[in-house]
């Protein structure tokens, strides 16, 4: 190769290294300061980086802001519903990846990460990124081994997307919290998961009413521009953590996405 040329490609090379770092650093600084009342914008500042080759990046980066902030899965998901609503190949990995982190964290028996990750997923559905049958999944197999831990985590994530699961699936729902009142019958979990179970009744009674899937100012996409993926845990899929990484071969001169100004987010284009 002439030499000129080889130091051209190594300039290219690392060109384009240094353009996924600052991609990199961008999408993890918007991440980290979304909130209620910066969504919209936050949002449209993502979907402007190049996430047709940093949705591995994205993925990674909000999964991570999740576990470190659950109380914040609803903010994380409306942001996810948006990226969705243009991306939807992002959307559909960010499921991929949540699904496979529950599980895993079911087979090694760490509530705590099947907290975070079935939050996740419980306002994954709400946002309708996912369909329900996944929350139906989720709530199956864990009542389906009646641990203590096992049915704490299943009254948590149906409080989160119970009202979802009710609208949507009122049937399946019903042999949903048959199956809880099995479990309660049986005595065998821990007092303070039966005492758990004994609130659910309560709430489902009241239609969970105290426990909405959607608050109003995070339901932000239209109907319309709504992209909901069929992801079931009998699914096996690749994360792709490949995309999580630099490639030379990547594209950086595709311009960034113009004029999500003008999308439909429920918001008066302000």
């Amino acid at each position: 190769m002439d030499p000129m040329q080889s130091d051209v490609n190594d300039q290219s090379i690392e060109y384009k290294n240094s353009k996924w770092f600052s991609m990199n650093k961008r999408i993890e600084g918007l991440v980290h300061k979304v909130n209620i009342s910066n969504i919209q914008i936050i949002a449209r500042e993502i979907m402007n980086q190049n996430l047709i080759s940093g949705k591995g990046l994205f993925c990674q980066v909000i999964m991570k802001s999740q576990i470190e902030f659950p109380r914040l899965s609803n903010i994380y998901a409306a942001l996810a519903a948006i990226i969705n609503s243009q991306f939807p190949d992002v959307g559909l990995l960010l499921v991929k990846r949540v699904v496979l982190q529950f599980k895993e964290a079911y087979e090694s028996k760490n509530k705590e990460q099947m907290e975070f990750s079935s939050k996740f997923l419980a306002h994954l559905v709400n946002q309708t990124v996912v369909y329900d049958v996944l929350a139906v999944n989720i709530l199956l197999l864990l009542l389906g081994n009646p641990e203590s831990d096992n049915v704490y985590v299943a009254v948590k994530f149906c409080l989160q997307c119970g009202s979802s699961l009710l609208e949507f699936s009122p049937l399946i729902f019903k042999e949903v919290f048959k199956e809880f009142n099995r479990v309660l019958r049986k005595g065998a979990v821990e007092k303070r998961v039966q005492v758990l179970i004994l609130k659910l009744f309560v709430v489902k009674r009241s239609e969970f009413k105290a426990y909405p899937g959607i608050i109003d100012e995070l339901d932000l996409v239209e109907v319309e521009d709504q992209v909901t993926h069929e992801v079931s845990l009998l699914h096996e899929f690749d994360p792709e953590t490949c995309l999580d990484d630099f490639k030379s071969d990547l594209e950086f001169d595709e311009l960034p996405c113009e004029g999500f100004g003008s999308m439909s987010l429920g918001v008066d284009g302000n």
